[in-house]
């Protein structure tokens, strides 16, 4: 007998649920218009998402933990690039 197998994640997102990513993307992102990308942006999107999946729905909390995550995590890629 063949099982079922559940998606990882079933969230479906309504357009509020966009709107709040959207505004916690934004707020985590006020300066670096017309930067060059350094994998932040999709950094920051990835982390934003996550918490937001999570259960985090403030966007300025999302903003502010997102951008800790997303440099935290780019600063140990960095790292791990010099090291070798």
């Amino acid at each position: 007998m063949i099982q079922p197998v559940q998606a990882e994640s079933s969230w479906i997102l309504t357009p509020k649920d966009f709107l709040i990513i959207d505004l916690a993307m934004q707020a985590a992102e006020p300066n670096r218009i017309g930067r060059p990308d350094d994998g932040h942006r999709e950094a920051v999107g990835k982390a934003v998402i996550r918490l937001y999946t999570a259960g985090m729905t403030d966007p300025t909390r999302l903003a502010d933990a997102a951008s800790t995550m997303a440099a935290t995590r780019l600063l140990d890629r960095r790292r791990g690039q010099h090291a070798g």
